[in-house]
């Protein structure tokens, strides 16, 4: 039997946006000999704030229900031109931690003593009584991630999707040059982690503000460092996160906050969304904290 090709990520996400939306609906650059597809929306007010340029977390399509379709249509309604990217794939190369081989290993090991348990109390039934109670199974216990995958991102991969996001950013910034006003970069998830890191470390151009909602990375190693991250980002950080974030998400949410509060960072603001994890109302919700938070710094 011949060996299937690994399928081609970006393009599978290029043919979702041609088979989701129009022709005229997107628009495409090109990076390193490959094409990028993006959606372009302007604002539909008489006065344009500015480009608000939005990645979502990777493998969300940007056209779907939980990209930022819904929270571009509201920024556009104030004011905002709005750039939907796409986050690029590479990244989370499983890497097989210590910890959570030794975990698996022990939990064989356990699994296999109970079996061959039971397998002596069912001859010992057999022999004496049929009615005799079953030997209870050993208990479940949960297992902390933080702990167990200590690390799924290969290091080098780490670095080409920092290095692709660069790229997607660095190509976006001379579109966004054809809008006046202020430059708003709003990312989510393990975007708003790169971006973090990216902006702290001075690798790309400083937007005028940037928004992180639910950052984080599926590594303890570069999740612990986040908070660090974000604080030493030299614009204003808009920092959202809600109680439906995942695990690795929600274990730098006080950190976060502590970290840019020891830093000293001006105009950072850190904000629970509340109410349901529905697309309309949440993005409706970020929406309305962006607006605010701009309007408090005097856009």
């Amino acid at each position: 039997m011949p060996i299937l090709a690994a399928p081609d990520n970006q393009l599978l996400k290029r043919l979702d946006i041609q088979r989701g939306v129009f022709s005229d609906a997107y628009q495409s650059f090109t990076i390193d000999d490959q094409q990028v597809i993006y959606i372009l929306k302007e604002n539909t007010t008489a006065i344009t704030r500015g480009v608000a340029v939005m990645v979502a977390d990777t493998g969300i399509p940007i056209a779907g229900q939980e990209g930022f379709t819904a929270l571009a249509d509201e920024l556009n309604k104030i004011g905002w031109v709005t750039i939907l990217l796409p986050a690029p794939e590479t990244g989370f190369i499983p890497a097989i931690a210590q910890d959570a081989t030794n975990t698996e290993d022990e939990t064989a090991e356990a699994a296999a003593d109970v079996a061959d348990v039971a397998d002596v109390a069912d001859v010992a039934d057999v022999a004496d009584d049929d009615t005799a109670a079953p030997i209870p199974s050993a208990p479940v216990e949960d297992v902390d991630i933080s702990k167990s995958a200590v690390t799924t991102i290969d290091d080098q991969a780490f670095l080409q999707h920092e290095q692709q996001l660069i790229s997607l950013l660095q190509a976006v910034l001379e579109k966004s040059q054809e809008y006046p006003g202020f430059f708003l970069v709003i990312s989510k998830g393990t975007s708003a982690a790169w971006l973090s890191k990216i902006y702290a470390e001075k690798q790309l151009d400083i937007p005028d503000a940037f928004v992180a909602i639910s950052p984080y990375w599926p590594d303890r190693k570069h999740n612990m460092r986040l908070p660090e991250w974000i604080a030493n980002t030299p614009m204003p950080v808009l920092d959202l996160y809600s109680g439906w974030d995942n695990g690795w998400a929600q274990k730098t949410v006080a950190l976060r906050e502590i970290a840019a509060i020891k830093a000293l960072k001006l105009q950072y603001r850190q904000r629970e969304l509340l109410g349901f994890n529905m697309h309309l109302q949440q993005n409706a919700y970020i929406g309305k904290e962006i607006y605010g938070w701009i309007s408090h710094m005097g856009w």
